[in-house]
């Protein structure tokens, strides 16, 4: 009886443990600032740059975290460890300043190496210098919301935008982007959480050319037949618009589309772009541009969507004043679209009239109120239904 109750515990504490480690955190670089004075008047560094490193849950709480291991990546010819600490191995660096919230949860970055060599590609960029240390504490809750860890200060030594070239963060405990698995966030009980780094494939810069648009994250997803571009910017300042670009092998690009950008944001905005004709594999990236003509791109996000036929592809997904429809038929004829709610009530009914191959139209939703719809399309005895959310 006593065998049975302790295999009964133990097979209840590996279940509780793999639900632990299915929640998953993110990291992100945020805020980053730059100064053109020489930080201590004797070079090689021209000015300095700081940034901060958050981290949140993607959903739900993860109590007692008590061992964080993480680091960055920065170029040596942009960026130099200040003067001190230098290049040493050390506990509490003096440029690596812990939050007020993680130190008083009795938080230190221990065993700190700013130095390590080693060369990396990510986002377009080129990496040779790594940071490897351990956050260790009492305990701390992560939940959804974001929340600094600490903020470093780096010597810049480059003489044009961004100064300070530019900086990643890795991944760790089997998470993606980033090629070290060994970085992780773990709690009291020594159970580990995939943690997925924001600002690995869309560096961040340093120095006088930082964008006017913080960018958090930018992926290329497929849904039905087409391909889905979303973007999040954490900031925008003097921000004019953004333009989606795409290629067939990752070397020559093509633009597929605009949208504008807020202008001036202090809060996340989120972006979507829709490709009723994506390719396989397809490439995407973003060039982000402000109103003073200076512009940057994003990482480069890589799908392998193919478009079905007949092809019905409805965008924006969800739809605000119009919907745009790309329907691909055999042979040209009159096309009827309605548009129903989920008990079948007719809310709109048209028709068009289509010539073979691909075609575009568009239908005017800016009356409907918000909800999920269905839109249903006759072609002769075809009949194509797809869902249609309406902002």
């Amino acid at each position: 009886m006593r065998k049975k109750l302790f295999l009964a515990a133990f097979l209840s504490a590996i279940l509780f443990v793999g639900q632990l480690k299915a929640q998953v955190c993110e990291w992100r670089i945020v805020n980053p600032t730059y100064s053109t004075a020489d930080p201590d008047g004797a070079g090689p560094a021209r000015g300095s740059a700081t940034f901060t490193i958050q981290l949140h849950t993607v959903s739900g709480t993860i109590n007692n975290v008590n061992t964080i291991s993480m680091g960055w990546s920065y170029q040596s010819a942009f960026a130099m460890i200040p003067g001190n600490p230098g290049c040493n191995v050390v506990n509490n660096p003096a440029n690596v300043s812990v939050s007020p919230a993680f130190a008083s949860a009795g938080f230190a970055f221990t065993t700190v190496n700013q130095c390590g060599t080693f060369t990396q590609t990510a986002g377009g960029q080129t990496f040779d210098r790594r940071t490897v240390g351990t956050m260790d504490g009492t305990g701390i809750n992560l939940t959804t919301g974001w929340i600094d860890v600490f903020t470093v200060t780096l010597w810049t030594l480059g003489t044009t935008a961004p100064e300070g070239g530019y900086v990643i963060i890795n991944s760790g405990a089997g998470g993606t982007p980033g090629p070290f698995p060994t970085y992780a966030v773990a709690n009291v009980n020594a159970n580990e959480f995939v943690v997925n780094s924001l600002s690995y494939n869309n560096p961040v810069p340093l120095g006088s050319g930082s964008l006017p648009v913080t960018l958090a994250k930018f992926e290329a997803t497929c849904s039905s037949n087409f391909a889905v571009v979303s973007w999040q910017t954490l900031s925008e300042e003097n921000s004019d618009h953004f333009e989606i670009e795409r290629s067939t092998n990752g070397i020559n690009w093509q633009l597929i589309a605009s949208r504008p950008a807020a202008g001036s944001s202090a809060t996340a905005r989120q972006y979507e772009y829709v490709d009723p004709s994506p390719i396989a594999p397809g490439y995407y990236r973003l060039k982000q541009i402000d109103k003073d003509g200076k512009f940057s791109y994003s990482g480069v996000a890589k799908t392998t969507c193919t478009s079905k036929s007949p092809l019905l592809v409805l965008y924006p997904v969800p739809a605000t004043d119009v919907v745009n429809i790309t329907l691909t038929i055999e042979q040209g004829s009159r096309v009827s679209f309605k548009i129903l709610d989920v008990t079948g009530k007719v809310y709109s009914s048209s028709s068009r009239d289509l010539v073979k191959g691909e075609n575009q139209v568009q239908l005017n939703v800016s009356r409907f109120s918000s909800g999920q719809y269905i839109l249903s399309v006759q072609d002769g005895e075809k009949v194509y239904t797809e869902k249609l959310l309406i902002k």
